[in-house]
């Protein structure tokens, strides 16, 4: 066997393999001595069957399938051995011919390879990149409040509708008489939240009305929006324009939420019991918590900006043509045309940039993850879970928290993405102790801006 590598230019390669019958024979010879031991084949008993005739019947797929390993680890291992950088997988050269392993003895195999570029990465105080610390201010520490009260707040049933009530009951067409329309519309059981009636005298025919109340109503008053008549009538939406707007509705079950108030249940119920003892307290937490959490908004914003300035310092050249046709070749729903390529194709080359920034910079600051790191993770995630679904971080008890991070980690994948989040983040703190950091505070508001200009 006999591997050569020929470069076409600073980033890409062919590759040659050649073996000899000789390579694989001793495998192949090997592997239909298994085959034999066990086939059932007719007339013979187990292991008695000629090898002619075994032959016969899988040489041609043994010998392909000991091919298929020869070549693919001789591949591996001379990328390998020659410590070959490469981006994306090697694929099958133009160059290649038919490989006829019935008559010749001597096959020859073509790879292109894309390889990664040379890369010195050097993060100094000369490089300025800013870093936004958030305000927080009274407006949002009682936004916070609003969201905790909405979120715990006490559903009672009443008999009379009112201003921020949800209401069940049945939506019947009626002519602009008030007569019930034959074959008209008719909503069974359906739900109409009060505070979202966009016309004030719409909502006034609601408001103070009780169960079993014929209420008279004009719908596209009441909600301009379309797609909100379509979700009450139950109808598509593209039948709203057609039909007249005069409804008759009658409640069957009213239901008022009271925001919950400021008390120790409160408490309790959004950071886990007795955690906080008084409304001071409450306050600080809730203050604590933003900050916190809009530290988090500075670091991820750091982070982008971070990777935009070191990418423009540096021009990282790619084997473009290479990747596309790598990116082609690995599209195995086949959804990657040309066009899409094209589009998408800016961003993936820029994501590489920074794949090969960060390893470089984790490779030279020796940067590693340890097991505790990896769990650490883990528990983020799990918390971001919980928080997603509105569950306080109190409410779940130590021992099971640690049976949920474990089981993040049982997959070798999932491990992966973890550790790959470490080192983004130790790389990211690298950057950000070396290089000069111009603070600015900004609102959060003026902060999502900055996305949007993006």
């Amino acid at each position: 066997m006999n591997i050569t590598r020929t470069e076409n230019d600073e980033l890409t390669s062919l590759i040659s393999l050649k073996i000899t019958n000789k390579d694989y024979e001793p495998k192949v010879e090997k592997e239909l001595k298994e085959y034999r031991k066990t086939a059932q084949i007719k007339g013979f008993r187990p292991g008695k069957a000629p090898m002619g005739l075994i032959k016969k019947m899988v040489g041609n797929q043994i010998i392909m399938q000991e091919v298929d390993k020869l070549v693919s680890n001789s591949l591996s291992n001379y990328l390998f051995d020659e410590k070959l950088e490469i981006l994306g997988q090697p694929l099958p050269s133009d160059k290649q011919q038919p490989i006829d392993l019935e008559n010749n003895t001597e096959h020859e195999f073509f790879f292109d390879i894309g390889l990664a570029p040379k890369l010195e990465v050097n993060i100094d105080k000369k490089v300025s990149i800013p870093y936004y610390k958030i305000k927080v201010d009274d407006k949002l520490i009682e936004d916070e409040i609003s969201k905790h009260k909405n979120q715990f707040a006490k559903a009672e049933q009443k008999n009379v509708i009112g201003d921020n009530s949800y209401v069940k009951g049945n939506v019947i067409q009626v002519n602009k008489d008030g007569d019930v329309v034959e074959g008209g519309i008719l909503s069974e059981a359906t739900m109409i939240a009060t505070d979202i009636i966009k016309d004030k005298k719409e909502k006034k025919k609601f408001v103070g009305s009780k169960i079993d109340e014929t209420i008279y109503f004009d719908i596209k008053k009441a909600f301009p929006n379309n797609t909100e008549i379509a979700g009450i009538l139950k109808i598509d939406k593209e039948q709203v324009d057609k039909i007249e707007p005069y409804f008759q509705f009658i409640a069957s079950e009213i239901t008022t939420y009271t925001p919950a108030e400021i008390n120790q249940e409160l408490f309790d119920k959004v950071y886990g019991k007795d955690s906080i003892k008084s409304e001071e307290e409450y306050k600080e937490k809730i203050k604590s918590s933003i900050e916190s959490a809009y530290v988090s908004e500075s670091e991820y914003r750091f982070g982008i900006d971070a990777k935009e300035k070191i990418l423009s310092k540096y021009d990282i050249n790619l084997p473009n043509e290479f990747l596309k046709k790598w990116l082609k070749a690995t599209d195995r729903e086949g959804k990657l045309t040309d066009e899409v390529l094209e589009k998408e194709y800016p961003m993936f080359k820029k994501d590489t940039q920074w794949q090969l920034v960060k390893g470089q910079i984790a490779k030279t600051q020796e940067i590693k993850v340890s097991e505790d790191e990896l769990r650490n993770e883990s528990r983020k995630f799990t918390e971001a879970q919980f928080a997603q679904y509105g569950l306080p971080l109190g409410s779940l008890p130590e021992e099971q928290m640690a049976q949920f991070i474990e089981k993040n980690l049982e997959k070798e994948e999932d491990r992966n993405r973890f550790a790959e989040r470490v080192v983004e983040n130790k790389v990211i703190s690298y950057i950000k102790e070396n290089v000069t950091l111009v603070e600015k505070e900004i609102s959060i508001d003026d902060l999502k801006k900055l996305y949007e200009q993006k």
